[in-house]
């Protein structure tokens, strides 16, 4: 029975794929379609040509900012602390499924008292070489 079930589970994936796939392809056409509308509105190309001057003067302002030796250090550590809220969300993420999984549970209460819903989610990655 379970090698059905898998079976069916592989074949909904497959199925899914396609439609993901298809429905991602209409999708980018739409989104071309809506930007050739955009395109011939004069009053969105004439904001369009003033937004870029605006990028421009923006990254020119940046480019000054990144030189300031105060704002590299708060940016250093500002990155820093990123890079550790990410691993720390990494480190959460793989305690939250190794819970659910031990205890089938979609809940979980805090030291604090507080009940927090487990979100357990999956997605497919990047194909794997073979």
């Amino acid at each position: 029975m379970a090698v059905e079930e898998d079976r069916t589970t592989l074949e909904a994936v497959g199925r899914l794929m396609l439609e993901l796939a298809e429905t991602r392809g209409k999708m980018k056409t739409i989104k071309d379609d809506l930007k050739d509308i955009a395109e011939q509105n004069e009053e969105y190309r004439n904001l369009q040509e003033e937004l870029k001057e605006v990028s421009e003067k923006r990254a020119t302002a940046k480019k000054l900012l990144e030189a300031d030796k105060d704002y590299q250090v708060v940016n250093s550590e500002l990155e820093e602390l990123k890079f550790k809220y990410k691993d720390l969300q990494e480190i959460m993420s793989h305690h939250l499924v190794t819970y659910f999984s031990e205890t089938n549970e979609t809940q979980l209460t805090t030291p604090d008292g507080e009940t927090l819903q487990v979100v357990v989610s999956a997605k497919l990655g990047k194909e794997v070489a073979n």
